[in-house]
């Protein structure tokens, strides 16, 4: 058991209160609009590329005439899946789906004999400027026999024997995970409910799109600037489908402007890029559309779920069967999200029986892309929909259910049906912490009466864990000897004869500022302040090799690597000026940027930096450490995902809001976290992550949706129709922090950067559920829009209009 921290009622220590004061690393460069993000890289004699994309969700591809298009002012060339199918191989894997239990598809960067959603990319042009380009694009003619696409699963969701049966070539995974006798603890409950829950699509939406620059030099070596988030996973791609050896690569990632999951490998125009500018002999740019960025998507799935439970809201049995459509055959990531979900049930409820079965489906839908959460805010949305509904059946307060059902501290660590882990923390405290802040008052889950003003209020809990931290070794890191093995981190820090530090990390930096906390802990190991500090990230040729930013990583692991190297070079510092001064080394300490001995200054270490680069001894000042959670080292490989996530973080958060009864429209009031990452590397950062998650599960509970035509044809391709919550639509949140270090990592740190979605979402959910009254019928598709909230008013018990 650990023994947590409650931010507010604990003094921070001057290290913790220095750390919160500091700002953004280079946050003058972002607030001036001086950052340099892809779109403003572009090297003299640049050519731009545009995508002709499938028009039809499902057909024979017959041909692609480029004629029009080569005829046009400024357009270089054009190419069709045929010619790239002889410079390309097919696009790889990052990570094997056989490691999940998943097939394997064959899968071109362009379309060569069949178009398998609407919108993927069949052909390429190339022209002097981006919208002569886009012009060129829209002239090509595809050819094609279009034949009968799967494009909604509602049906076979309602009847699985059907997708066994008739459509099994379709299932691209089935993923089940059991404990306990879930059919004898269902017949001897004394009750059971069922739930429907169909969560809709939705996107990433990141404000800047994915973007590349591709230049091959006079020795054939290839330069990428990418907006991404994983440079060595994209550097193996492409080497492997441009045949050449990784080291003919460098991939540079400038500036990104969020990204959320959405910039990992996978998708055809990476390739592409580099193939045009092979090809033209010039640099080649592509920087997709809002449009383009809407194509893709995730977090669309089908819960039928139920959960058995006594007279006291113990939950004695849990089963849901789950029906989740990825799109089509993608080498992209996003589609793992599936896993996870069934993997993170039954969250961190202390629950005997539970059964699992997913049924992970291919679809006509454009493919899957990573989406913050990563599977785990879905899981969370639907088991706290259960409790709230066994709390409003027995007519008790939705946070005692909660409180009866919580694993308790002493039960960690725990272990998930799945093999994932709860490694570390206290639930309890969270939920106390959570609805003091909330000025939570207990009541029964569900409304007395039916509202008789316009305006309905509801609250609204949450509980949610997130196991974060997974990186298995993938194209790059994988070797023969450990093909499933947890991957490392890496980071290489250096001083110069002036005391500068410089910290080159594997780990990138997709916009949310981890770059800050690097450099704060390379400055705290070395005694120095952060001015003195500069991080490198996202360069290839300059940083050593590393996973780049997934799954909450970057400080956690990606920190830990940093402090050790810079733990290094602190060390043989120490020991230098014990020779200098005839003391022990344990005897000399480094703070505010001076040796001191016995807290009496000697030396500056900017000094001390200049005797070993004048002595020859300044290779002393350059350490390179890796590093891996302690519960991922030595690992079997024959059971990979059972250690996938090293550590879980946890929070607790209250929703409230006001529906209005006349229109639909739901606005919540407030929003209060109180959320367990371990040990805070940097309260200012963690809380901005913590506010954009939960704005996130706000959108996705209320606003946000993908939807198409029968036909396919995407409807929401802007912002006007893809309804993202602005400012207004948000309430002032509220973020505290409970801190039970990981005992897994080297700081105790955890991750802070998927938590919130799922959280938020589901307290959304529950708050517009506790406005609309016991009643209302349970809501059975997100988000709740407010033709959604008036299709459940029409359906309440007498009433027939809202």
């Amino acid at each position: 058991m650990n023994t947590p921290r409650i931010g507010s009622d604990s003094a921070p220590t001057r290290a913790e209160t220095e750390r919160a004061r500091w700002p953004k690393y280079d946050a003058f460069a972002f607030i001036s609009g001086g950052a340099t993000y892809l779109d403003d890289i572009e090297p003299d004699g640049t050519l731009h590329m545009a995508v002709v994309r499938s028009p039809v969700a499902h057909g024979k591809l017959l041909g692609v005439d480029v004629s029009q298009a080569l005829a046009m002012d400024g357009v270089v060339t054009a190419v069709d899946g045929h010619e790239a199918a002889r410079h390309l191989a097919p696009m790889p894997y990052v990570q094997n789906p056989e490691d999940i239990g998943a097939q394997a598809f064959r899968v071109t960067a362009l379309a060569v004999d069949e178009l398998r959603w609407l919108g993927e990319p069949v052909a390429v042009v190339v022209a002097e400027s981006a919208p002569a380009a886009r012009a060129a694009a829209s002239v090509v003619q595809v050819h094609y026999e279009e034949l009968q696409p799967i494009l909604d699963v509602g049906e076979l969701a309602a009847n699985p024997s059907l997708m066994d049966e008739q459509f099994a070539d379709s299932v691209l995974s089935a993923n089940d995970f059991t404990r306990g006798d879930t059919d004898s603890a269902f017949a001897s409950a004394p009750h059971s409910l069922e739930s429907t829950l169909r969560i809709g699509r939705s996107s990433t939406a990141p404000m800047e799109p994915r973007g590349y620059l591709a230049s091959w030099d006079a020795d054939a070596r290839l330069t990428v600037h990418a907006s991404h988030q994983q440079p060595f996973q994209l550097r193996w791609e492409l080497a492997t489908m441009l045949r050449i050896p990784e080291e003919s690569v460098r991939v540079v990632v400038p500036q990104v402007g969020g990204s959320f999951g959405l910039k990992m490998t996978g998708f055809a125009e990476e390739p592409l890029v580099c193939l045009l500018s092979k090809l033209t002999g010039r640099p080649v740019k592509y920087v997709e559309s809002r449009a383009e960025c809407f194509l893709g998507g995730g977090r669309e799935q089908i819960h039928r779920a139920a959960v058995a439970f006594d007279d006291q809201g113990r939950l004695l049995a849990l089963r849901d069967h789950i029906t989740i459509p990825v799109g089509a055959a993608s080498t992209s990531p996003g589609w793992r999200m599936a896993y996870v979900t069934a993997a993170t049930f039954p969250s961190a409820y202390d629950i005997p029986a539970v059964e699992i079965r997913s049924r992970v489906l291919l679809t006509n839908q454009p493919p899957w892309h990573s989406c913050r959460g990563y599977g785990k805010d879905t899981a969370i949305v639907v088991i706290e929909r259960l409790v709230d509904r066994v709390a409003s059946y027995l007519g008790l307060d939705p946070a005692e259910v909660r409180r009866r059902n919580l694993l308790p501290s002493h039960r960690l660590p725990h272990r998930l049906p799945s093999g994932y882990l709860i490694d570390s923390g206290d639930f309890a405290a969270l939920l106390d912490r959570a609805l003091t802040l909330a000025n939570y008052e207990p009541a029964n889950s569900a409304r007395g009466k039916e509202p008789e003003a316009d305006m309905a209020e509801g609250v609204g809990i949450a509980f949610e864990i997130t196991p974060e931290g997974g990186g298995h070794p993938s194209g790059p890191l994988r070797t023969a000897a450990r093909p499933t093995a947890p991957a490392p981190e890496a980071a290489t820090v250096s001083m110069n004869a002036e005391g500068r530090i410089e910290v080159r990390s594997s780990v990138t930096n997709p916009g949310g500022g981890n770059d800050t906390s690097l450099a704060t802990l390379a400055a705290e190991a070395l005694g120095t302040s952060r001015a003195m500090v500069t991080v490198v990230q996202g360069d290839t040729d300059r940083v050593p090799q590393g996973t780049g930013h997934a799954s909450s990583r970057a400080t956690a692991v990606g920190g830990a690597a940093v402090v050790l190297a810079a733990r290094d070079i602190a060390d043989r510092l120490r020991a230098r000026a014990a020779e200098l001064t005839g003391v022990q080394p344990d005897e000399v300490t480094l703070v505010d940027g001076r040796i001191e001995i016995q807290k009496r200054p000697v030396m500056t270490i900017a000094d001390l930096c200049s005797d070993l680069c004048t002595t020859g001894r300044a290779p002393e000042l350059v350490a390179t450490r890796s590093y891996v959670p302690v519960n991922q080292q030595g690992l079997n490989d024959s059971e990979p995902y059972r250690y996938t996530y090293p550590y879980v973080s946890s929070g607790v958060y209250v929703a409230r809001v006001l529906v209005d009864l006349a229109t639909g429209k739901t606005t919540i009031t407030g929003l209060v976290a109180v959320h367990d990452c371990g040990r805070v590397i940097n309260p200012t950062l963690v809380e901005g992550q913590m506010h954009g998650a939960m704005a996130m599960g706000a959108g996705l509970a209320l606003f946000e949706e993908i939807l198409s035509a029968d036909d396919g044809s995407p409807l929401t391709d802007t912002f006007k129709h893809y309804m993202l919550p602005r400012a207004n639509d948000l309430p002032s949140m509220i973020v505290e922090h409970v801190e039970t270090p990981s005992p897994h990592t080297l700081m105790g740190a955890k991750g802070a950067g998927e938590a919130g979605v799922g959280g938020a979402m589901a307290a959304v959910l529950n708050a517009v559920t506790n406005a609309l009254g016991p009643n209302c019928p349970p809501p059975t598709a997100l988000p709740l829009t407010p033709p959604r909230v008036l299709d459940l008013l029409a359906h309440s018990h007498g009433r027939t209009e809202p």
